[in-house]
């Protein structure tokens, strides 16, 4: 496992800034799946105190990408290659419906939000940065989601976001490259603002289906890994991290 290490905060009120780290640090892999936070360590690398990080730590485990666990300690969540199946189906249902629901209410604003948000997934693609590349993306597809008019869709995307963050990350590291192609969504924009709503609904989905069965053999590569060491721990021998 790599050395981490984190950059000292100035202002330790920042709560932001420190969830901004954590969470960057699990999307590209620094924190890896199951891996349990040392919070000493992290605060002191950080120059914060433990209330603050504690904070941004319930903050992530409320986004999903963290577990608390009594008495163990907080740790990245585990993936495992049903989870991913599981968030992945269900962001197919539910791009369709929000595609259907979002068609007959488009309008220029909504173009205008659409390439903007298009042209901010370009910008950090280009940078190669995979954080801001997968927020954007995921702000990209949510338009839809939030220009439907369902209150019980959004927030249900909404819950699923934190999930699909980390599965995307997982998916770029499948891919071994940091961020995907500059035009992997222009195809998707175009259908969006075209007059064919099946055809955009289906490119939505064949969007999600990209890759998928490499990510999923990515996945039952770390499921495997993992029980190798719950193996270790059980032997005696520290699993390390």
């Amino acid at each position: 496992m790599a050395k981490l290490d984190f950059s000292p905060i100035a202002d330790t009120t920042r709560r932001a800034e420190i969830v901004g780290l954590l969470r960057r640090a699990i999307l590209t892999g620094r924190l890896e799946p199951g891996q349990k936070l040392n919070e000493l360590r992290i605060s002191e690398q950080m120059r914060v105190s433990r209330a603050p990080l504690r904070e941004a730590m319930r903050e992530l485990v409320q986004e999903g990408i963290l577990t608390s666990i009594p008495y163990a300690g907080t740790f990245v969540i585990n993936v495992t290659a049903k989870d991913i199946d599981d968030a992945y189906s269900l962001n197919k249902v539910l791009d369709e419906f929000a595609i259907e629901r979002t068609w007959p209410l488009r309008e220029q604003r909504f173009f205008d939000e659409l390439d903007r948000r298009h042209a901010a997934v370009k910008e950090a693609t280009r940078d190669l940065d995979t954080t801001r590349q997968i927020e954007t993306a995921l702000q990209l597809h949510g338009l839809i989601h939030e220009w439907a008019d369902n209150s019980v869709l959004l927030e249900t995307w909404q819950r699923l976001t934190s999930r699909l963050q980390m599965y995307f990350a997982l998916h770029q590291r499948a891919r071994n490259e940091p961020v995907p192609a500059v035009d992997v969504h222009e195809t998707y924009v175009r259908l969006l603002k075209g007059s064919d709503m099946r055809a955009a609904q289906r490119h939505a989905k064949d969007h999600i289906d990209l890759d998928f069965e490499e990510l999923l053999a990515y996945a039952r590569g770390l499921e495997q890994r993992g029980s190798k060491g719950a193996g270790a721990d059980r032997a005696g021998r520290p699993k390390g991290g």
